[in-house]
């Protein structure tokens, strides 16, 4: 008795509290109804119990016994709480969604105000940073003007930079994004690739901001592309060569490198180098949705849509300067294999065709940059340092 006592005291609490928050303007109306929902629940089993026997009997509990009611209003209950908690979730990765395009859509808004120079056909180079500031004169100095016969255009996007990275940038003749909010190196590429995309090139290489990559080594990624060998190129430090390693992110390296060879069977010597190039045909049939972990999401998606893809060796050099913007070897650990498996459990089996454009891609299609045909060459206006 006392059980159902504390019960019906706990029903009308909640449902002055629930109508109190609804009053204010706390609580939705579907709220509301399930916060009522509860209240009515909670006040049947403090007032009438047996009223639950019918729905209690066919999965095995014997009416009248009142620990044996107890123990299935428990699973009724706790099955209710799931079913939130799942809503809970699906209404937080929602929210995190609209947010994350409400400020991908300002950056790329910002961009057409500013003015863009066509790109029709050139290879398109996105750099993502954050607070790089003293690294970018390094790395847009030594940026190529050509790749094979193709003008090179250079888009920095600034994620949520708190440095003079942007005007740094800007400085050195770079078009750039800035975005307010930091949402990690992933989502700041895939900004980049949507600005590419608009801005009509053909092929789009991402390239570190903090110098660890060679951009004189560019045309060993793009030639492949042109030649249609391939339609996206990884660099592999482990075919190459590089400078800084530790023992435990090297061998981290051969263990993801040969689970990816498995998960994708596609050959993947280097599972984590954000150095690459991608053809824009095969850039929008990607599913990309990986915010921070993002090289292995494109080597699974290529493999899912049966792209083309090959490495070709490079140079990874030690860190210009400053400290490195990656977590600690255990979280980088545990953010990647969370990135593999999120990417490879929404897969369906087997290589099939994509259907309709990616979410990303769609996002960005009503944006057109503002291009025409009074700029200057890519080459001279958007492209940085010499051959």
């Amino acid at each position: 008795m006392a059980l159902r006592i504390f019960g019906a005291v706990v029903a009308l609490l909640l449902a002055v509290f629930a109508i109190i928050r609804y009053r204010k303007g706390q609580l939705r109306r579907g709220e509301l109804v399930a916060a009522l929902f509860v209240v009515l629940g909670l006040t049947i089993a403090a007032l009438a119990p047996r009223i639950f026997d019918s729905f209690l009997t066919p999965l095995g509990f014997k009416p009248g016994q009142e620990r044996a009611r107890i123990i299935g209003l428990l699973v009724l209950s706790n099955l209710f709480t799931l079913a939130l908690v799942f809503r809970g979730f699906s209404r937080e990765d929602q929210l995190s969604d609209e947010i994350g395009d409400l400020v991908d859509y300002m950056a790329l808004r910002r961009l057409e105000e500013e003015g863009v120079a066509p790109a029709d056909g050139a290879c398109v180079v996105v750099l993502p940073a954050f607070n790089e500031a003293d690294n970018l004169p390094t790395v847009l100095g030594e940026m190529p003007r050509r790749v094979g016969a193709l003008p090179v255009m250079t888009i920095v996007v600034a994620d949520g930079c708190t440095d003079e990275t942007e005007a740094t940038a800007r400085a050195l003749g770079a078009a750039v994004i800035r975005r307010d909010l930091r949402r990690g190196s992933g989502a700041a590429v895939r900004l980049g690739y949507q600005a590419a995309l608009r801005t009509r090139a053909r092929i789009v290489v991402t390239i570190d901001a903090d110098g660890q990559h060679d951009p004189s080594e560019m045309e060993r990624l793009v030639t492949p592309l042109l030649d249609g060998e391939a339609d996206m190129v990884q660099g592999s430090r482990t075919m190459g060569s590089f400078e800084v390693e530790s023992s435990v992110r090297k061998h981290g390296v051969m263990l993801y490198s040969k689970l990816l060879t498995a998960l994708s069977r596609t050959s993947v010597s280097d599972p984590s180098n954000g150095y690459r190039a991608v053809t824009a045909e095969a850039l929008q049939r990607l599913d990309l949705r990986q915010d921070q972990f993002y090289v292995s999401e494109m080597i699974l998606e290529a493999a899912r849509r049966g792209l083309r893809v090959s490495e070709v060796p490079i140079t990874l050099r030690r860190r210009a300067s400053g400290l490195t913007k990656k977590p600690t070897t255990m979280r980088y650990a545990w953010g990647f294999t969370k990135a593999i498996a999120r990417t490879w459990l929404r897969q369906p089996p087997g290589k099939r065709a994509s259907q309709g454009s990616p979410r990303w891609v769609s996002n960005s299609a009503g944006l057109a940059l503002k291009v025409g045909a009074e700029d200057p060459e890519p080459e001279t206006r958007s492209s940085s340092g010499s051959s």
